[in-house]
């Protein structure tokens, strides 16, 4: 026999043991009667053992064992023996134990079936009238049959909520995975923005200032400059993003530094003069009346597509001229960054495609749009659309 099968299916411990004893106190109460004891009747003691002993394994075959133990005790009454001992009961147990264990259509027979044993015992009660023993042989077994119905419909209901909490647990895994997930490609976006921008930056001042350094010492130095600034303004950022991963700046007790705030569209002059300083002509045109009525969230979506779409030049592009628009109505704030060059110049630096992912990511974030394509005269252009009131930047 399969071990696993047997662990499965066997009946707990308590079943045999109930089973023993409730087959020992019957043939002791049945041995001692006074007058009818049972004196040495083999087949006494024999039909007993079969009304109570199938107990034992009444949580796998109820049914069989209900009917078995009521055929028993009709078997016993049809040898002759009378009912003054505790024999009726193995059946009203049995019966209980189907109608717990399985639905009501299928212990109808074992219902009739001990109906009639209890009916027969009861006739041979002295003094007990037909209607009397017609009322408790119906209404013994019935109130078995209820009684283990309830615990029937218990379990049943139990076994539900079981399931449902396991549903429940599996959501809510699958939401923390999800919200892991998200996670991550933040963090991912966060400093791929800060990275790559930067990085590119020092790229091109490097490669700037390797090729005068021995023709053109002040263009060289003024390279170097570039490069020591945008290196310091990196870490700083990177500095800013890890001291948020890592606390919770409204945690009670924290007493760490202050954050500094995210950049947004009033960083956005110094985020150009970075561009300018590594070689590419930008142009920034800003019509904000007051860009601190946006926002943080919003305004840093605006400021890393600008910064993002800037690299792309810096990287496609270098040496071209490009501009910036920003612009806002009490409905939208919209972006342009384009520039007149050839984003796949072979001067340019192959990309890998994150880059307008990422753009695209923040700017489905805040239920904006995001369209980047060659323009027709030449160059490339990004355009963001955020639409304010779906943010409440203003009003």
């Amino acid at each position: 026999m399969n071990l696993r099968w047997w662990w499965a299916w066997r009946p707990p411990m308590t079943d045999p043991a109930v089973a023993v004893l409730v087959t020992a106190a019957a043939l002791w109460v049945g041995s001692e009667h006074f007058p009818h004891g049972w004196g040495f009747s083999p087949l006494a003691y024999l039909l007993t053992a079969l009304i109570f002993l199938p107990l034992a394994v009444r949580r796998r075959w109820p049914v069989a064992v209900s009917l078995t133990s009521s055929l028993a005790l009709l078997a016993y009454l049809a040898a002759g023996y009378d009912q003054l001992n505790l024999n009726f009961w193995g059946p009203l147990l049995a019966l209980y134990s189907a109608a717990s264990l399985r639905p009501a259509r299928r212990i109808v027979l074992s219902w009739a079936v001990t109906i009639v044993a209890m009916f027969w015992s009861s006739r041979l009660v002295p003094g007990m009238s037909v209607g009397l023993g017609l009322v408790e042989s119906v209404l013994f077994p019935s109130l078995a049959c209820v009684f283990g119905s309830v615990s029937y419909r218990l379990a049943q209901r139990n076994d539900q909520l079981a399931d449902v909490a396991d549903r429940l647990r599996a959501e809510q895994e699958a939401r923390a995975a999800l919200a892991v997930a998200q996670e991550r490609v933040r963090i991912a976006r966060e400093l791929h923005d800060v990275v790559a921008h930067h990085l590119s930056v020092i790229s091109v001042q490097a490669g700037l200032a390797e090729y005068v350094f021995d023709a053109d010492a002040s263009t060289a130095r003024k390279a170097v400059d570039t490069i020591s600034t945008v290196s310091r303004e990196a870490l700083h950022e990177l500095r800013r993003l890890l001291v948020l991963l890592r606390v919770d700046s409204d945690a009670p007790g924290y007493e760490g530094p202050g954050h500094d705030p995210a950049p947004g569209l009033a960083d956005l002059p110094q985020l150009v003069d970075r561009v300018r300083a590594a070689g590419v002509a930008v142009k920034l045109g800003m019509s904000v009346p007051d860009p601190d009525a946006f926002p943080p969230g919003l305004q840093l979506c605006a400021y890393r597509v600008i910064q993002e779409a800037l690299t792309n030049v810096l990287k496609h592009a270098p040496g071209e001229r490009a501009r910036v628009l920003v612009r806002c109505d009490r409905r939208q704030l919209t972006v342009v960054v384009e520039n007149e060059g050839n984003a796949g110049n072979a001067g340019g630096t192959p990309g890998t495609g994150h880059g307008l992912t990422s753009m695209r990511e923040r700017a489905a974030l805040y239920g904006g749009t995001l369209v980047a394509g060659a323009r027709p005269e030449g160059g490339y252009a990004v355009a963001l659309t955020l639409f304010v009131d779906e943010v409440g930047a203003l009003g």
